[in-house]
């Protein structure tokens, strides 16, 4: 490991990680891994931190394929290398997405369910998703602008109805800086097409957005998420 990713990176997750309890010594942590670059270098990330750090924690990784037949292969090879168990699940809903009012929404939804459901059979305890700080703000801004709700995702979210917690430990890294190790660890991707779906749409528009403002606020993503954390999110 670079010492500079400790500034970069690794020192954020470790914050995100103490203050909301995102992980504990003995979790069986299962990582939804889409192909992209998001969810590989959580996996990077998350390895890291078990090696620089006091806790003792699993990792495995979760590839739902949808039915776009998206290429594995570098990623498995990775996994494999770094002695990661790699789980894969064939759902073959395409058809059923490209035919919804919402696709994305209901793709999301079917995906969640699919992993949530494994991890209970498998006996993971907790799911960690690759939702970075640009994406909450995505979302935070998607909800103001389209639902008038202040509403995003949480750090940390307890599931219920299948007794296991969902964990973002990313939330305090930009997309910028994901890219930038992806690029500079050469980090496998999947081969293909990750989304079917190809047209502009709302989660689009509003990161156009926000890369407008933050070309005359460049803190402006820090800001948002530290009103984030003095309201919505506050302990």
């Amino acid at each position: 490991m670079k010492k500079w990713y400790n500034k970069l990176f690794l020192n954020d997750i470790r914050s995100v990680v103490e203050k909301y309890n995102l992980i504990q010594n003995g979790d069986n942590i299962l990582v939804g891994l889409s192909g992209g670059k998001d969810s590989i270098f959580l996996i990077y990330a998350l390895n890291l931190l078990r090696e620089k750090s006091y806790l003792d924690f699993s990792i495995s990784a979760i590839h739902i394929d949808i039915g776009i037949n998206l290429d594995m292969a570098p990623i498995e090879y990775y996994l494999d290398s770094m002695a990661i168990p790699y789980l894969y699940e064939n759902i073959n809903i395409l058809d059923k997405i490209l035919n919804e009012k919402n696709p994305c929404y209901f793709c999301s939804k079917i995906k969640r369910g699919t992993i949530a459901r494994i991890s209970k059979e498998k006996r993971f305890n907790k799911i960690a998703y690759g939702h970075h700080l640009t994406d909450l703000v995505n979302t935070f801004l998607l909800n103001i602008i389209y639902t008038g709700k202040f509403h995003t995702f949480k750090p940390n979210t307890y599931n219920s109805k299948h007794d296991l917690y969902l964990i973002r430990p990313l939330i305090y890294v930009k997309e910028e800086v994901i890219e930038k190790v992806v690029v500079e660890e050469s980090l496998p991707l999947g081969i293909g097409k990750l989304c079917p779906q190809d047209r502009e749409n709302k989660r689009n528009e509003i990161g156009i957005l926000i890369n407008d403002i933050k070309g005359k606020y460049p803190d402006f993503e820090e800001k948002v998420l530290k009103s984030i954390e003095n309201g919505l999110w506050k302990i």
